[in-house]
């Protein structure tokens, strides 16, 4: 480092150990030549051990930056610490035409050579010119002076190996962050070679990671014939519209989120069986001079969307300017991990404390990053999710799992549902769980309204029946009361005990109409994709508290065989209850067609429950629901579950319920099963992991 330090007048920034070193050596005796005056050391953290060395040596020191815009005379800022408060500092410093130097680990080691062979010429020169010394003396000082700048030569050398391995750690970090992402994302260099494609790009596009990159060929998973990618565009400048409009048509437009993004929407019919809409998004990797130094491309599967409404949703994605330097790997990891369109959390794998979060966590929950580090990831999950933190823990080296629907806090005290992936990898050298989140709130929202839908299609049906339930306890308390009012107008006295006996009749009775009444009050409620543990057993027998009268009117036998002290299983009281309803109205439904198919037939439903082994040896709780109804042919069967399929006549059935119910099923990590042949009954089997 080549620097004048005569008669300088220095302001230091950062008051960390660096600091301390610097202020010791331009204060000693031996640079005192130099004239060299320090005017302030400015940082917020006032315990930092720099700070107590300048106020050993009766420096000023300051916690406001801008405090170094009011120094007379000052003409050199040492920059030892980043901080987003110094950007205005710096500006009205380079304004003033001071200069400025941002000390990274090299250059902090340069100065600290410059001082050490400054103080070491001192001491030399003050020796020859302070005595008379020999030609061996000369060879002596000239051989410790030589010494002295080997010395130096040799930190500043190994202190460029120990960055090069940091580099080459940070690049392997980066890859794995890349790869750890549910976006298919490609990034190709400003040569248009490909440097990663990553596993969802793999599994989007059929093409492994090893086919592409170091060439390209990023077009071949697209094009039968070679043509730039968006990402290609980008590299060679965004704005010759003209020759993306030649490649992309109307099909391309600007990002109104990203500067410098192109947004792309195409068929491709060379992906999968019968091609794919895919929706990209390609956004400029630059350098700190400002040039275009790569590109990054992402890819949304959009064909589902494309087919349902024929439209899509602008994807919800943000790639931010890389407006760091990008001169180091760590800096390019930095860039993409904030940049990435979801949420990010870097997790301790042993604790769940939370060591880094992206920018877009700061976005979607509302915290900011001091908020959250430190603090376990299990404190924004749902309290009431048991599963979470020993699934977390479970995973092993490369395994990653994936949480489907969880509720998660925002720091307003707002949920939001999410689906999160988890990868268990290796970040500085630690540990670490990569927790990667997708906002799901408004689909989850939709189809709670759906469920609760279904719930008043439910409850429509089961109307008689509830009437029938409410009207018994009724007419006893009519009974009573005409009994009573008739004895008074004929001026008989009631007996005691008969009094005594009506009374008891009418308050039973109305307990009865007010248990039905808060019954269906319950179980119309909107309910939330909660887990609780329960008994399945519970929600069977409140099925006939509602579906009693209607079982009798429609001379269907129920066969209960409930088995006790079952495991318990985590789910909802109140939406499996909807769904045992489901079934038993279908079993009915199914039973009435059987009767006027073939004449009589004896209708029987048989409701078992029991403890039951999986395949893998895990512990299971299986509900069966069997009828003596039509039954159900195999093209019925693959279709059972669709939504808006129904075999009942126009009128009698939305093809909602065993959609819903197959959706609630499959939320609390359930799967349901049909044996059934025609003529010949139906059997649904439910079956939910039993909980310890």
């Amino acid at each position: 480092m080549k620097l004048d330090l005569f008669q300088r007048q220095i302001a230091i920034i950062g008051g960390n150990d660096p600091c301390c070193d610097i202020v010791s050596k331009l204060t000693a005796p031996g640079l005192s030549a130099l004239e060299v005056k320090i005017v302030m050391v400015a940082d917020p953290l006032i315990r930092n051990r720099g700070i107590a060395c300048a106020r050993e040596k009766k420096i000023p020191v300051s916690t406001n930056y801008a405090d170094l815009l009011e120094l007379q005379g000052l003409n050199l800022v040492l920059k030892l610490k980043n901080d987003e408060a110094l950007t205005p500092v710096l500006t009205a410093l380079e304004q003033n035409h001071i200069q400025v130097i941002d000390l990274d680990a090299y250059k902090n080691l340069s100065l600290d050579s410059l001082l050490d062979t400054e103080a070491e010429k001192v001491r030399v020169r003050a020796r020859i010119q302070s005595e008379d010394l020999c030609k061996d003396d000369i060879v002596c000082l000239f051989d410790t002076f030589s010494s002295h700048v080997s010395d130096l030569a040799d930190k500043k050398t190994e202190l460029l190996k120990s960055e090069r391995q940091s580099l080459l750690e940070m690049e392997k970090e980066l890859t794995q962050v890349i790869q750890g992402s549910m976006i298919p994302t490609f990034i190709i260099n400003n040569e248009h070679i490909l440097t990663h494609w990553n596993r969802a790009c793999e599994e989007l596009t059929g093409h492994n990671a090893y086919e592409l990159v170091g060439t390209d060929r990023q077009w071949v998973p697209f094009r039968s014939a070679k043509r730039p990618t968006l990402a290609d565009m980008v590299v060679v400048g965004g704005d010759g519209e003209d020759e993306v409009q030649k490649y992309y048509g109307s099909a391309w437009r600007r990002s109104k989120i990203i500067r410098e993004a192109l947004e792309a929407e195409e068929f491709f019919p060379h992906l999968g069986e019968k091609g794919k809409w895919i929706f990209f998004t390609a956004a400029p990797i630059k350098a700190p001079d400002g040039t275009i130094i790569g590109a990054i491309e992402t890819l949304k599967d959009v064909t589902e969307d494309k087919k349902a409404r024929q439209e899509i949703a602008l994807q919800d994605q943000e790639l931010a300017k890389l407006h760091e330097k990008y001169k180091k790997s760590e800096e390019k990891y930095r860039s993409l991990f904030n940049n990435n369109p979801n949420p990010i959390f870097i997790v301790d794998s042993h604790t769940l404390e939370i060591l880094d979060i992206n920018h877009r966590v700061e976005q979607e929950y509302g915290y900011s990053k001091a908020d959250l580090l430190g603090h376990s990831f299990l404190d924004i999950c749902d309290e009431n999710n048991e599963t979470v933190a020993p699934s977390l823990r479970g995973l092993g080296p490369g395994e990653s799992i994936l949480f489907s629907k969880n509720r998660h806090k925002k720091q307003s005290g707002e949920s939001l549902f999410v689906n999160t992936k988890v990868v268990n990898t290796t970040y500085s050298n630690r540990d670490v769980l990569i927790a990667s989140a997708t906002d799901i709130t408004e689909s989850v929202e939709k189809e709670t309204q759906l469920i609760q839908a279904g719930k008043l299609a439910t409850l429509g049906t089961m109307a008689a029946g509830m009437a029938h339930e409410i009207n018994q306890p009724l007419n006893v308390i009519q009974i009573c009361a005409d009994l009573m009012l008739k004895m008074i107008k004929k001026g008989i006295a009631i007996p005691e005990e008969e009094l005594i006996g009506m009374a008891n009749d009418i308050i039973e009775n109305v307990d009865r109409a007010s248990g039905v009444i808060k019954h269906v009050r319950d179980f119309a409620r909107q309910s939330e994709r909660d887990f609780k543990k329960l008994d399945i057993n519970d929600p069977i027998n409140d099925v006939f508290k509602v579906l009693g009268h209607q079982l009798t009117v429609h001379s269907v036998k129920v066969e209960l065989d409930l088995a006790e002290n079952l495991p318990q299983i985590r789910a909802e009281h109140n939406r499996l209850e909807q769904v045992f309803i489901n079934l038993v109205t279908n079993a009915i439904d199914a039973m009435d067609a059987q009767e006027k198919q073939g004449g009589f037939c004896e209708k029987v439903m048989t409701i078992t429950t029991r403890a039951v082994t999986g395949p893998q040896g895990q512990g299971l709780v299986e509900a069966r629901v069997s009828d003596t109804g039509v039954g159900m042919t195999p093209a019925v069967k693959s279709k059972i579950f669709e939504p808006f399929f129904t075999t009942k006549e126009t009128g009698k059935g939305t093809g909602l319920g065993t959609s819903i119910s197959f959706g609630i099923v499959k939320d609390y990590s359930g799967t349901i099963d049909i044996e059934s042949e025609p003529g010949c009954g139906a059997t649904f089997i439910v079956r939910f992991p039993g909980v310890e």
